[in-house]
């Protein structure tokens, strides 16, 4: 029996945050919520298989600054950065992260997940 993979989703607002979890719960993933970035840098150090993480998280850091966090602590850990109001560009991004535009679907996130981990596999 195969684990659930368990993908870390930081998001400032409630109702996206819940939503998303709620939707990558029904597709068999094991959805962690953090509403800031701070909070998400220290669930980093726990077993996590996958971060999507929103830009614009109000006070303290920034997604793109948790991101990169999260890829020199956990080299290969596929990263998905949505918003809707920031577009960054592919320098502000860890490599190998991939941008997703708000407003989203969650197979856009899975896909963008999948492809960064079929790409470490090769």
């Amino acid at each position: 029996m195969s684990t659930k993979p368990r993908i870390l989703v930081v998001e400032d607002q409630p109702l996206l945050l819940l939503d998303l979890i709620d939707q990558l719960a029904e597709l068999e993933f094991n959805a962690v919520p953090a509403s800031n970035a701070r909070t998400a840098a220290h669930m980093l150090d726990s077993k996590i298989d996958a971060l999507v993480t929103d830009i614009e998280l109000g006070t303290g850091p920034n997604g793109l600054t948790l991101a990169r966090l999260a890829a020199s602590r956990c080299p290969g850990l596929p990263i998905v950065v949505v918003s809707g109001g920031v577009t960054p560009r592919p320098s502000e991004l860890p490599q190998g992260a991939v941008f997703v535009p708000k407003p989203y679907r969650v197979e856009d996130i899975v896909s963008a997940l999948e492809q960064q981990t079929i790409a470490h596999a090769a």
